[in-house]
């Protein structure tokens, strides 16, 4: 492109064809080269023969071509500004009002997504120190997770540390992988595990929504130390248990997280659970832990749920479970899987 426009502009007018006889290159490149000399507007067409193209001094291109859009971008800065200086002062009324009402209550119910959406984006633009995050459940729809995503990459540029717990099936789903992916390169910390307790967002270790039961657009607010305390020691908990989300599929990790459901299946069957309530708690369809649970059959040799269950009380499932958690226990965190595989606490 600029071995073509010293070229023509070597030459009072110069035409297309003469253009491309003179470039050393392919014709379709050299082409190409015109082209965006012409979209450049450095080079014209001659008044009176526009077969003729002559050049155009490149400050009075960039008049031509950029000041309009310099002009509009101006604009949109003094529009920005002006609506920021507003929101500003804006500020105090809302603090004075609407979070009055919040600030002195310890629990206060936000009954739709949109109250929900508003105090998680408030408190997110708040937070100076750290977020503790549990999503339960299976993947969530693809607009909430750009607009979490947008939320995130703000807080964890300022340097607030972000901890977030996905359950298992979120790591098979592309677009939450992409949104982990772009989180961790910011900074955040991940893990994956097979259960997660609940709903849960802790900002600062001062303020905690979780979800409400029976409303799953709504939250509670908490702002009560001594309930926050004990969330943030059960996301703990669940933290030390679980595994980095693979952003990946390697196979080793796939089989391992295999096994690590397969362990968990067994774990509530234990407990007495029916099949829906065990596939809720996992996060999976019915029809994903009836596949599980019949390679777990399988494994242990059980002819149906039934027969496993006393298989599995035969084994001491119980009794290994009590040990493991037993205080001065040397194994504890450690056991073996009924399923055949080692769990060892990461």
């Amino acid at each position: 492109m600029v071995t073509l426009y010293a070229l023509a502009a070597a030459r009072e007018s110069v035409s297309r064809n003469e253009l491309l006889q003179l470039a050393d290159a392919a014709p379709d490149e050299a082409g190409q080269a015109i082209d965006r000399l012409l979209q450049l507007k450095v080079l014209t067409g001659k008044p009176g023969d526009p077969v003729r193209l002559v050049p155009v001094a490149p400050a009075t291109a960039f008049t031509q071509l950029l000041l309009p859009a310099i002009r509009e971008l101006r604009e949109r800065q003094t529009t920005i500004n002006e609506v920021s200086a507003q929101l500003v002062d804006l500020l105090p009324v809302y603090e004075k009002s609407v979070m009055k009402d919040v600030r002195e209550h310890s629990l206060h119910r936000l009954d739709n997504v949109d109250a929900v959406r508003l105090t998680v984006s408030e408190l997110s633009a708040r937070a100076t120190r750290e977020i503790l995050i549990s999503q339960p459940g299976g993947p969530r729809p693809e607009p909430v997770l750009k607009e979490a995503t947008d939320r995130a990459v703000g807080v964890l540029d300022r340097g607030v540390r972000t901890r977030t717990l996905h359950q298992y099936t979120a790591q098979f789903h592309q677009p939450t992988v992409d949104h982990v992916s772009l989180l961790v390169e910011h900074g955040a910390e991940v893990r994956v595990v097979t259960q997660v307790f609940m709903q849960l967002i802790v900002f600062d270790r001062e303020v905690a929504l979780v979800e409400l039961i029976g409303n799953p657009k709504g939250a509670l607010l908490i702002r009560d130390l001594s309930v926050i305390h004990f969330l943030i020691g059960a996301f703990e908990r669940a933290w030390d248990e679980a595994l980095p989300f693979p952003l990946t599929y390697e196979r080793e990790q796939m089989l391992f997280s295999s096994e690590e459901m397969k362990t968990a299946i067994v774990e509530l069957l234990v407990e007495g659970y029916d099949d829906k309530v065990v596939a809720k708690r996992l996060g999976i369809s019915l029809r994903t832990f009836q596949r599980h649970l019949a390679a777990v059959l399988l494994r242990i040799g059980a002819h149906n749920r039934l027969h496993a269950g006393y298989l599995l009380r035969d084994l001491g499932i119980r009794h290994e479970k009590r040990a493991q958690h037993a205080p001065g226990h040397r194994g504890a965190g450690q056991g073996h899987s009924p399923c055949g595989t080692a769990r060892t606490t990461p």
